[in-house]
């Protein structure tokens, strides 16, 4: 497992790892990358509302 990007954010670091995505085919990347990104923006429209 190899950190391939670190990225600081407020008093943290995400570091984002190879292993997520090393032994899938291109589909299941986009589903993980879609997944993540429901889950975002429904987050800022929690955050948007109220």
């Amino acid at each position: 497992m190899a950190v391939i990007k670190e990225i600081k954010y407020r008093s943290g670091i995400i570091r984002i790892h190879d292993d997520y995505c090393k032994n899938n085919t291109k589909e299941d990347n986009q589903k993980i990358i879609d997944n993540v990104s429901k889950i975002i923006i429904g987050y800022y429209q929690k955050q948007k509302i109220g």
